[in-house]
């Protein structure tokens, strides 16, 4: 048995029945959790020092399309659906052969582990066929990242005599091969789930089929829904599939923050999860990330990365500006009732976002009595931030350990990084082999001047826009 004790470290465990602690340790055997408290004592163990330290467990990135990592740097002023679209699904994902997809999603998950994140969602919506497939997950397995693997469909632009992708059901076929084959179990680190069209971007019969379809393979499902009503393939499509008993907790839905409040009710009272990507929806869409909506029905909001084309997909700055997002709404809506500034508390803190952060994105696909707290029993998934360097110091001694993770700590501050017990990251590097790494970007980047110059692909600047006469506060 393999056993690291974690010595003397400020601990943020994200569970009540454990507590928070400035100095405790955290033994760990083999993949798993074994105990949280002050003094403990495991001679045999290998020790790591945990002072002047912060230990949080992974965080947990909800909804990353991981297969963009090569298309960086190209979308920031992209205006939203009609620039998306047109160049990605309508040119780029076209280009992807099968080395693409693997190199994407490797280089993407160790750059998610690289910046604390332990779990992700991997809502990969470029797949064409098994082969693709494959090798979407041979690459996750090999970054050593804790993945859902929600396996999507291409959406390619429609041609003469083709059926389009909107009116094409999930492929059962694949579903039942890797339900029945490499991803048939749960307790393994890379799991299976479904990243299905939904009434946003297919027809309603096809969102009922694949709904159906993964809760015949016991699987959670995945919907992108933007709720703009008028832009909607279907436009009653939720409340039909409510009405047909096709929502429940086994349905998560991608943004959501077009919704109305009646639908917002309808998707909640279902038991759906819903997973904000806030920085996409603060940079292309009309209406705010959903996360004090959620919070304000009982619900608890999971946050995702979403497209590495905009920007740099860190956790840590998902988090951060979920914070400040929700925070910015609040103190406009407490003016606006004359209760501005707050007698109390403010009713967003920064703990509530490192909650979204790790415990919500664990709940919304099934994973919180593996992961998404410090809990002895879960999966050993925890990240060490080293509060002594710059950035934070000398914050920790005295400071709020919520108010550090969320609002100083940056990619350069996390020293260790555990999934399911083993070091991924270990004194602030990759644990990954530094010349195959080396390598592979190598290769990557070829693959993505590659793609450019097939798409006729070229980052120009757009022209300015007028801003609005007036701005709504």
């Amino acid at each position: 048995m393999k056993r690291i004790l974690i010595q003397h470290a400020n601990i943020l465990s994200m569970d009540p029945a454990v507590g928070d602690f400035d100095d405790a340790d955290i033994l760990v055997e083999d993949d798993k959790i074994a105990a949280v408290g002050p003094n403990i004592e495991a001679g045999d163990a290998e020790v790591v020092d945990g002072r002047g330290r912060i230990v949080t467990p992974g965080l947990v990135n909800a909804h990353i399309h991981t297969w963009e990592y090569q298309l960086r740097g190209i979308g920031s002023d992209w205006v939203g659906f009609r620039d998306y679209v047109a160049n990605m699904h309508g040119n780029l994902a076209t280009r992807y052969g099968v080395r693409d997809v693997y190199l994407g999603n490797l280089l993407g998950s160790l750059n998610q582990l690289r910046n604390g994140t332990t779990t992700i969602v991997d809502w990969c919506h470029i797949l064409r066929d098994a082969e693709m497939t494959d090798t979407a997950i041979d690459a996750l397995e090999e970054s050593g990242v804790r993945a859902v693997f929600a396996r999507g469909t291409v959406k390619p632009p429609e041609r003469p005599g083709e059926v389009p992708y909107h009116k094409k059901p999930f492929p059962r076929e694949e579903i039942e091969r890797l339900r029945k084959g490499r991803l048939a179990s749960d307790d393994r680190l890379v799991t299976l789930a479904m990243a299905i069209l939904g009434p946003d971007w297919g027809e309603y019969d096809v969102a009922a089929h694949d709904i159906r379809l993964a809760r015949e393979f016991g699987l959670i499902n995945s919907a992108h829904t933007y709720g703009r009503k008028g832009k909607r393939v279907v436009e009653d499509g939720y409340p039909r599939l409510a009405a047909e008993g096709l929502l429940g907790p086994d349905h998560n839905i991608g943004h959501g923050n077009c919704f109305d409040d009646t639908e917002l009710k309808i998707v909640l009272d279902a038991g759906c999860t819903i997973t904000a990507t806030n920085l996409t929806e603060m940079l292309n869409y009309e209406q705010p990330a959903m996360l004090g909506r959620l919070v304000k029905h009982g619900a608890m909001p999971s946050l995702g990365t979403d497209c590495d084309p905009y920007f740099n997909s860190s956790m840590l700055a998902v988090t951060r500006h979920a914070f400040l997002h929700q925070r910015e709404l609040d103190n406009r809506s407490l003016w606006h009732e004359g209760a501005w500034p707050a007698k109390t508390q403010h009713s967003t803190l920064t703990r509530d976002a490192l909650h979204w952060a790790t415990l919500g994105g664990a709940k919304a696909f099934g994973l919180d009595k593996k992961t998404g707290s410090i809990t002895p029993g879960k999966q050993a998934d925890l990240v060490m931030f080293d509060c002594r360097g710059m950035n934070i110091f000398p914050a920790l001694p005295g400071g709020n350990a919520a108010h550090i993770v969320v609002m100083y700590a940056e990619t350069s501050d996390i020293e260790n990084v555990l999934v399911a017990g083993k070091f991924a990251k270990r004194e602030g590097k990759l644990v990954f082999d530094a010349q195959r790494l080396a390598g592979l970007q190598d290769e990557l980047l070829a693959s993505r001047l590659r793609m450019f110059e097939e798409g006729k692909f070229k980052s120009r600047p757009v022209e300015r826009g007028p801003q609005p006469e007036a701005f709504f506060l």
